[in-house]
């Protein structure tokens, strides 16, 4: 009997072995992860969606944030492993830099990839055939954030307004069409832009911080802070808070991404922070999971599919 038991044993085990169940793993490549809260977000509600579907996400973290290189080696170490995957989703970093790369990527790979967050490509025409877009538009956020700014500066009054861009080398279209929107609105605004601050609460404490005291030593004032990001306006509320001046007596600091932080904060009033472009982080999740999932059926599904950020104003 126990020979029997054993023999059956083996047989079934034999069977497991030549035919196992099909895996279902999804990588997700990202171009940052320190200190990044609203990438974070995104994460975290891609893996609950992934795992509502049965599929496993495999998560990429660069060595080094927003590096292209650090990108490319993640990269290459998803496509030298293509078999194991159905698909997946990647945030770009230096699109403009990248677009090679990420069309070799693409064609090597042979499954579905979706990319969110960061537009890879400037024209649908220019996506392979096995990739989308799924997410905002840089530019359409950087409009909304403009738009508030030129009302709230009327309403105040000001002709001559003194702003602020805080920004960094990612998703660039944000304070170029901020700009934009100030210079058609209000001919003699007066506009200092530092693209350097990575999106880094720090970075953005110490470029305020630096600035007040430039506009201290001129008696000019600091009529606007736009932060291209939450995190940077964060900062910039608390470069604001820790150096006391009279040129930000009426400062408005407003961000992008709508984190529960920064809403928290609007909300209750009393900070200079005044308003945020919201991404709903769950939404564009949601949409880029099905979508992946719909690549991966052969169904047909958009190039592109673009959310319209909402503002999340004080009152």
């Amino acid at each position: 009997m126990a020979v029997a038991l054993i023999a059956t044993s083996l047989v079934l085990l034999r069977k497991v072995v030549r035919r196992p169940g099909r895996a279902r793993l999804v990588f997700v490549v990202v171009p940052a992860f320190e200190q990044k809260y609203w990438l974070a977000g995104l994460i975290r509600r891609l893996h609950g969606r992934l795992d509502r579907d049965g599929a496993d996400m495999v998560l990429k973290l660069p060595a080094c944030d927003y590096d292209a290189s650090a990108q490319t080696h993640l990269l290459n170490k998803v496509r030298d492993r293509r078999t194991a995957y159905m698909g997946g989703i990647v945030v770009a970093t230096a699109v403009d830099q990248q677009r090679t790369t990420l069309t070799e990527f693409c064609t090597a790979l042979g499954r579905p990839v979706v990319f969110t967050d960061a537009e890879p490509f400037e024209h649908e025409h220019e996506y392979p055939d096995n990739a989308v877009y799924v997410g905002y538009r840089s530019a359409q956020l950087g409009e909304l954030a403009g738009t508030w700014l030129v009302g709230h500066l009327r309403q105040r009054g000001v002709t001559r307004p003194h702003v602020l861009i805080i920004a960094s080398r990612e998703h660039t279209a944000r304070q170029e069409q901020c700009r934009k929107v100030l210079q058609n609105a209000i001919p003699d605004v007066s506009i200092t832009e530092l693209s350097d601050c990575d999106f880094q609460r720090s970075r953005a404490h110490d470029a305020v911080r630096a600035q007040i005291l430039r506009l201290s030593s001129r008696e000019l004032p600091l009529d606007a802070v736009f932060c291209t990001n939450d995190e940077m306006a964060l900062g910039a509320v608390d470069a604001i808070g820790s150096t006391p001046s009279t040129v930000t007596q009426y400062t408005a600091v407003i961000g992008i991404d709508g984190i529960a932080e920064a809403r928290a904060l609007i909300d209750k009033g009393t900070s200079p922070l005044c308003a945020t472009v919201i991404q709903d982080a769950d939404r564009l999740a949601e949409r880029t999971v099905l979508t992946l999932e719909a690549m991966h059926d052969e169904k047909k599904v958009a190039k592109r599919t673009c959310f319209q950020g909402k503002m999340h104003p004080a009152g």
